[in-house]
């Protein structure tokens, strides 16, 4: 039975029967379900709508470890603090609880009643289990009654039929049996449950496959780093030495640009890695004028040998978004770009910082190669193909791409010229200003900037 036959079963059954779900608690359930939360929340909201709807006074839910292969109780709701605390030691292998799940005492598919009088004896183990010990004595008045030594015992299965828990009603507040209609509502929430379980597992097993992944990359990048900066160092070297002919010098010279290549690949990818990973840094305001400054400087720094004129252009007072330290390496790979993609031997670039209604927009010009109209849309895109002539991985503008994502920004780019893509390109990127704005984006669904909004203007 999928998901959505379970809860019309639940609603139908609920319009005949006093013991109903509420609406509420039902899409509550559903809620952290469908989000994946974590399975000691989604246990405890069944718990306690099991204790409100169905008149259950204490319950157990136990769940099965992979690794273990035991069960244990996640979820303890109606015992005694002491009682709680024993129930909790408890763990249980499928073949100590067979005998519980025979033919005989299924009342329902995967629902068993376990009576007082099929337990030929009582341990310690049980005792933790009787909410009130000084009625245990007590013979059972009518068939209806529930001893306290009796249980009822709902089978939670996977996706292949295999056990992956079970919810425990181990009293009733009003000393009855359990309805049978009211059962198999119980027995519908532990299917759910029993889905709950296995997407948790799913997500567990995918985010432990990603952080190992993400430290082998860690890794990688890393022990390359560290063999890519002494290589650089023993070439530049030679290469200062000047004691290489002209073949050997132009071969050396090759050789410590594939280097410095290589050592760009690896600072990259962990660029891109650390841009993928939402949480790995804190966000607080930064004032794009101080970052566009110090990204200038470093600019001029990077590339010693080339002529660079740069103009920039801002209003006056603060600038501020919301980012990280990430944003550095956005604009220093937007300004590198300018740079290298201009073969003159003065390289030009305008920057400049506009204010809009509730937007900064940095626009970065320059005075290269340009990029055809065909190639703009892929631009962005990781690996793009690279013009002739030109160094690098290709990865620049995607890692641009993905941190302006990060900052709930937007861009765009154009002809510096426009109409005539060899006079160079011009990149904006709007971002929220940090005062509340960037707000928009998470209640309008559209970006902060809503649906249509492009930082070139209309198409």
């Amino acid at each position: 039975m999928h998901s959505d036959e379970r809860v019309e079963s639940l609603s139908e059954s609920d319009a005949s029967s006093d013991h109903a779900i509420s609406v509420s608690d039902m899409l509550g359930i559903l809620k952290l379900i469908s989000r994946a939360e974590p399975i000691d929340l989604v246990l405890d909201k069944v718990a306690t709508t099991i204790v409100s709807s169905f008149g259950v006074k204490a319950l157990v839910i136990c769940v099965g470890d992979e690794q273990s292969g035991t069960h244990t109780p996640r979820c303890v709701k109606g015992f005694p603090e002491n009682k709680a605390a024993a129930i909790r030691k408890h763990t249980y292998s499928v073949d100590s609880r067979r005998m519980d799940f025979l033919a005989g005492h299924r009342v329902d598919q995967r629902t068993y009643l376990i009576k007082a009088e099929d337990s030929p004896s009582i341990t310690n183990e049980d005792l933790d289990y009787v909410t009130d010990p000084s009625v245990l004595s007590e013979p059972r008045r009518s068939p209806d009654d529930w001893h306290p030594l009796d249980y009822m015992l709902f089978l939670m299965v996977d996706r292949l039929g295999n056990w992956i828990g079970w919810i425990e009603v181990d009293d009733t507040a009003d000393g009855k049996a359990l309805p049978p209609d009211s059962a198999h509502k119980i027995q519908l929430l532990a299917d759910l449950v029993g889905i709950a379980v296995e997407n948790a597992r799913i997500y567990e097993d995918a985010i432990s496959a990603m952080n190992e992944s993400q430290g082998y990359l860690d890794l990688i990048a890393h022990d390359i780093g560290n063999m890519i900066n002494p290589l650089t160092y023993y070439l530049e070297k030679m290469e200062k030495s000047g004691t290489l002919d002209s073949d050997n010098s132009d071969s050396l010279t090759k050789a410590l640009a594939m280097s410095k290549a290589a050592k760009g690949l690896v600072d990259n990818v962990r660029k891109m890695s650390e841009a993928k990973a939402s949480q790995s840094l804190e966000r607080r305001q930064y004032d794009l004028r101080d970052v566009l400054v110090k990204c200038i400087s470093s600019l001029k720094r990077a590339f010693p040998s080339r002529d660079i004129v740069i103009s920039f252009d801002c209003p006056e007072g603060e600038c501020l978004i919301q980012a990280d330290e990430l944003v550095h390496d956005l604009f220093m790979n937007l300004l590198s770009n300018a740079v290298k993609y201009n073969p003159r031997p003065m390289a030009e670039v305008e920057v400049s910082i506009q204010q809009g209604a509730g937007v900064w927009t940095v626009s970065v010009e320059d005075h290269g190669i340009g990029i055809p109209d065909e190639r703009k849309s892929a631009v962005f895109s990781r690996f793009a193909k690279r013009p002739e002539g030109v160094s690098g991985t290709g990865m620049g503008l995607s890692i641009v791409s993905l941190l302006v994502d990060r900052y709930s920004g937007v861009i765009g780019v154009a002809d510096r010229v426009a109409g005539n893509p060899s006079e160079g390109s011009c990149f904006e990127v709007a971002f929220p200003k940090a005062n509340g704005h960037e707000a928009a984006r998470q209640e309008n669904g559209a970006g902060a900037f809503g649906s249509s909004y492009s930082p070139m203007g209309p198409a």
